[in-house]
C-alpha cells in the first residue's frame, strides 16, 4: 500500500490541532504552514485608503439609482394622515419636565470570587476555568489585536482579495502580444508535379515533369500575434476586474470591521458574565448566612421551621444559579477564544477591576452628521458601488463577440531539406475576422443578461444605502435607550439596598417576616444583574454605533472618537 507524504503531514496536522486543545503545546513543533506571517500588516495595507467615490446628488450627472433613492426617501404620506414634524423637548410643555442629563460614571465592581466561594462540578476540575487547563487575563485591546492577526474570517477574505488581485493581473496581461515558436521535423517520400513550381526539367533526379521530394524537412518558426481589437473585450474586461478587485478590498475592510465588532461584543459578554458570577456567589453567601441565622433563631424560639425551609429553598436556588453562571462564563470565554482564534484549552478572563460605562461616541453627536460619516466611510457602500461599476463594464464585454476582430502578426520560418542549410522566410500578416455564432442570437441574449445583472447590481447598491441608513438610526436609538437603562438600573440598586435594610430591621424588631427578607435579597440580586447588563448593553451599543458609521478600529474602540 502506497503512503503519500502529504497525507501523513495532513493527518499529523489534524492530530496536532486536536492535541493542542487539551495539552500545552508551546514547546511542540508546528506542522502548519503560515503563508502570510504578517497578516495584520498585510490586511492593514490592503484596507487603507479605499479610493471608491460614492455617488451622490451633487455629482454632475447623478446615477439613476441615486435619484431613485432620493425620490423614495422624500417626505410623502403613505396613508390618509398627513406627515407632521415630531415634538422636541422645549417645544412642548408636556416634554419639558422629562429632560435629564445622562451620567457616564456608572460602574459595577469586579471582585472575582475565590475558588472556595464557587461550586465544584467535578473533583478534578477548577470550578472557575472548568474544562480549561490554562488561563490568561486579557484586555480589550489584547483581544482586538489578536483577532486582527489570527481571525479566520479575515484570513479567508484576505485570501479572496489576493486571488482577485491576480485575476486582475491576468486580465491586464491580455494587452500584451502572444509569442510563439516551434520546431518540426517532417519526413517525406514521393514527388510533386513540376508544374507546381513552373518547371519541367528532370535535373533534380526525377522523371521529366516531376520533382522528387527530400527525405525530410526541418521547419523552425518564431513569431508574435497582437490582438489589436477584440470589440473592447480586453479593455473593459480589465476594467471589470479592476472594479472587482476594489470591491474585494472593500469587502476585506468590511470583514475586518465585523470581526472587531464581534470581538468587542464577545469581550464585554465575558466581562458581564464575570460580574454576574460575582453577584451570584455573593447571593449564595447571603443565603447561606440567612439559613444559619434562621436555624439559630429556630433553636432559640424566635423563628419557625417554615422560615428555615424558605431560606434553604432560596439557598438551593442561588446555588443552582451559581453553577449555571460558572458554565455560562466559561462558554463566553470559549466564544472569545474562537473569534480571536486562540487555543481553546486556554481560559480567557478579563483584566478589568470594574465594569464601567464607556462612551466612545460623543453624546451630543448629531444624527445627520453620523449619517454623512457613515456614507463616506462604510466599506459596504464602496463594495457594492464597485460591483455596480463592474457589472456595467460586463455589458461591453458581453457585446464584444458582435464586433469584428483585428490581429497583427509576424513570423520567421527557417526551412532546411535533407540536412541542407536553413533558408529564412519572413511573414507579416494583418487579419480582420467577423463571425456571428448562431446568427448572433446567443451574444444578444448574453448582452441582455449582462444588462439585467447591471440592474440587479444597481438595486443592490441602493439597498446597501438604505441598509446603512437604517443601521445607523437603529444603533443611534439603541445607544440612547441603553444609556437611560443604566440610570434606571442605578436607581433600582439604591432602592433594592434600602428595601433589604428595612426588611432586616423589621424582622429584627419582630414586626417583619422572613419572606420579606428573602424577597428583598432577590430584588437586590436582580437589581445588581440589571445594572451590569445595562452597562454592557450600553458599551456594546456604542461599539455597534461606531461600526455602523464606519469608524470602528482598534484605536477608536479603546480611546473613542471625536465627531
Amino acid at each position: 500500500m502506497r503512503i503519500r507524504t502529504g497525507e501523513i503531514l495532513t493527518k499529523l496536522s489534524l492530530s496536532y490541532i486536536a492535541f493542542s486543545t487539551i495539552f500545552n503545546v508551546a514547546d511542540l513543533p508546528s506542522f502548519a504552514v503560515t503563508e502570510f506571517p504578517n497578516q495584520a500588516e498585510e490586511v492593514s495595507k490592503a484596507t487603507a485608503n479605499l479610493k471608491t467615490k460614492i455617488p451622490g446628488l451633487s455629482d454632475r450627472k447623478p446615477q439613476g439609482f441615486v435619484l431613485e433613492m432620493e425620490r423614495s426617501q422624500a417626505l410623502r404620506p403613505i396613508g390618509l394622515d398627513p406627515v407632521r414634524p415630531v415634538e422636541l423637548p422645549g417645544q412642548s410643555s408636556s416634554l419639558s419636565g422629562r429632560i435629564t442629563i445622562e451620567n457616564d460614571d456608572a460602574w459595577v465592581p469586579l471582585n472575582r470570587p475565590t475558588l472556595q466561594a464557587l461550586i465544584s462540578v467535578q473533583e478534578n476540575l477548577n470550578p472557575f476555568s472548568m474544562d480549561a487547563a490554562y488561563s490568561e487575563h486579557v484586555s480589550l485591546s489584547d483581544a482586538l489585536r489578536c483577532a486582527i492577526s489570527q481571525n479566520l474570517a479575515i484570513d479567508s477574505n484576505f485570501a479572496g482579495y489576493r486571488s482577485q488581485k491576480y485575476a486582475y493581473l491576468s486580465a491586464t496581461s491580455k494587452f500584451l502580444p502572444d509569442i510563439h515558436s516551434g520546431y518540426s521535423l517532417i519526413g517525406l517520400h514521393g514527388s510533386l508535379p513540376g508544374s507546381i513550381l513552373g518547371g519541367t526539367t528532370s535535373s533534380t533526379g526525377g522523371t521529366a515533369g516531376n520533382i522528387k521530394l527530400p527525405s525530410h524537412v526541418d521547419l523552425l518558426s518564431a513569431g508574435f500575434t497582437y490582438h489589436a481589437y477584440q470589440g473592447g473585450k480586453v479593455l473593459f474586461g480589465s476594467l471589470e476586474q479592476k472594479h472587482r478587485l476594489r470591491a474585494s478590498r472593500a469587502g476585506l475592510k468590511g470583514s475586518l470591521n465585523d470581526v472587531l465588532l464581534d470581538s468587542t461584543k464577545r469581550y464585554y459578554t465575558l466581562v458581564l458574565n464575570e460580574a454576574l458570577l460575582e453577584i451570584r456567589s455573593r447571593a449564595v453567601e447571603i443565603s447561606t448566612e440567612q439559613v444559619r441565622l434562621n436555624t439559630v433563631q429556630e433553636r432559640s424560639g424566635t423563628a419557625t421551621g417554615l422560615d428555615v425551609l424558605q431560606s434553604q429553598a432560596q439557598l438551593a436556588s442561588d446555588q443552582q444559579n451559581l453553577v449555571d453562571q460558572q458554565s455560562t462564563r466559561r462558554q463566553s470565554a470559549l466564544q472569545l477564544s474562537a473569534v480571536v482564534n486562540s487555543s481553546l484549552a486556554q481560559d480567557l478572563s478579563s483584566v478589568e477591576s470594574s465594569l464601567r460605562k464607556k462612551r466612545i461616541v460623543p453624546r451630543l453627536a448629531p444624527l445627520n452628521r453620523l449619517l454623512v460619516i457613515a456614507i463616506d466611510n462604510r466599506p459596504e457602500l464602496k463594495q457594492y458601488e464597485e460591483l455596480r461599476l463592474a457589472a456595467k463594464r460586463g455589458i461591453v464585454v458581453a457585446a464584444a463577440p458582435l464586433h469584428p476582430t483585428m490581429d497583427l502578426g509576424g513570423t520567421v520560418y527557417g526551412i532546411g531539406a535533407a540536412g541542407s542549410s536553413t533558408n529564412s522566410i519572413y511573414v507579416l500578416n494583418f487579419a480582420v475576422n467577423w463571425s456571428l455564432g448562431a446568427l448572433g442570437t446567443t451574444d444578444l441574449a448574453n448582452i441582455q443578461q449582462a444588462r439585467w445583472q447591471a440592474r440587479q447590481a444597481s438595486v443592490q447598491a441602493k439597498q446597501s444605502f438604505q441598509d446603512v441608513i437604517v443601521q445607523v438610526r437603529i444603533a443611534y436609538d439603541q445607544s440612547l435607550a441603553a444609556g437611560k437603562r443604566v440610570e434606571s438600573a442605578s436607581a433600582q440598586i439604591i432602592a433594592a439596598e434600602e428595601e433589604l435594610r428595612i426588611a432586616k430591621k423589621r424582622m429584627e424588631a419582630g414586626i417583619g417576616l422572613n419572606l420579606d427578607v428573602l424577597n428583598a435579597q432577590r430584588d437586590r440580586t436582580q437589581a445588581s444583574i440589571n445594572k451590569a447588563q445595562a452597562i454592557v448593553d450600553f458599551n456594546i451599543a456604542q461599539a455597534q454605533l461606531l461600526h455602523d458609521v464606519g469608524l470602528i478600529s482598534l484605536n477608536t474602540l479603546v480611546d473613542g472618537v471625536k465627531i
